[in-house]
């Protein structure tokens, strides 16, 4: 073997070596547009833009990633005719091909279940290469938005200054839920609240999201009537998903309070959608330092805003 050939794998093998060591791998993360993106390194060379969900229950790639950097060295097998992915807002994507095999991310080995599908008129996912549940990796995941960086580990962190909470876990969506009060205040203190399952999914972009499929949620919205923005240029109502903006004075889910958040409800989509009154998403999360357990079925919360109140 030539030399050179030996050094250059000596490193590689030094470098995966030293992460299984520390057994933990630190990630940069990004909040654009809002949702959360990383940079990995896939079999340690090819750079891959990876957008993290929760709440979304498969490996996607985009196609065309897929026929530059995996046609030969995984087995790529044609979907039947008519695959789709449904997203919650009833955006569609075709899939061409399904991917079952193993590929090698930021020195990790992991065994990949994914589908192929064209990214280019999503728009949530156009331009990034990947999208990945937290699911799928290696122990507790830490994610922290503000400080832009997530740390994958094997091993049990000291959590004893984290809000800590028993949550369940939905095969469906490969996600996390509890079932909790949602409670919304106005300016005079006045209080409307809904009760039932919340999905927690980095990949939707505001605080809260309610689903205008259950007449809970319905009910729950006529109420809050007098917290909904009626007249607002940031948002553009759409006739498909029948959507409202509620602005409360303060929001209180579990023992939290936060401030300063919007609540958006909508009807969602997708066959996982109907088991939930709502979604809690990336804009509760940045203000934490979140670590989700999926295998003790724990969500860990350190609060690192001054959005926050938490309730003695």
């Amino acid at each position: 073997m030539n030399r050179k050939i030996i050094i250059i794998l000596s490193k590689f093998i030094f470098l995966c070596h030293s992460t299984i060591i520390a057994q933990e791998i630190k990630l940069p993360l990004r909040f654009e547009y809002g949702h959360l993106f990383s940079d990995w390194k896939l079999n340690d060379s090819v750079s891959t833009k990876v957008m993290l969900e929760t709440g979304f229950p498969k490996v996607v790639i985009n196609e065309s990633f897929a026929n530059k950097h995996l046609k030969q060295i995984v087995d790529m097998q044609k979907a039947p005719p008519n695959t789709q992915i449904t997203l919650w807002g009833g955006v569609k994507n075709k899939v061409s091909y399904i991917i079952k095999d193993t590929l090698i991310f930021n020195c990790q080995k992991y065994i990949i279940d994914a589908l192929v599908a064209d990214f280019s008129s999503n728009e949530s996912w156009k331009n990034r290469d990947m999208v990945f549940p937290l699911r799928d990796l290696s122990g507790i995941t830490t994610i922290n938005i503000k400080d832009n960086y997530m740390i994958v580990d094997n091993y049990t962190e000291n959590f004893s200054g984290y809000l800590q909470f028993n949550v369940k876990y939905d095969k469906g969506t490969k996600g996390l839920y509890f079932e909790s009060n949602l409670s919304i205040f106005d300016s005079l203190q006045s209080k409307e609240t809904l009760k039932g399952r919340f999905l927690l999914d980095l990949g939707a972009p505001n605080a809260f999201f309610v689903n205008r499929n259950s007449n809970e949620v319905e009910l729950f919205i006529k109420k809050s009537d007098r917290m909904i923005l009626k007249d607002t240029n940031k948002f553009t109502p759409n006739h498909r998903v029948n959507l409202a903006i509620i602005k409360p004075n303060k929001i209180n889910i579990k023992n939290i309070i936060l401030s300063n958040e919007y609540i958006v409800a909508l009807k969602l989509f997708g066959k996982q959608s109907d088991k939930y009154v709502g979604i809690i998403g990336n804009h509760f999360f940045e203000n934490f330092i979140t670590a989700f357990d999926f295998d003790n079925k724990k969500l860990y919360l350190k609060p690192n805003s001054d959005k926050i109140t938490i309730l003695k």
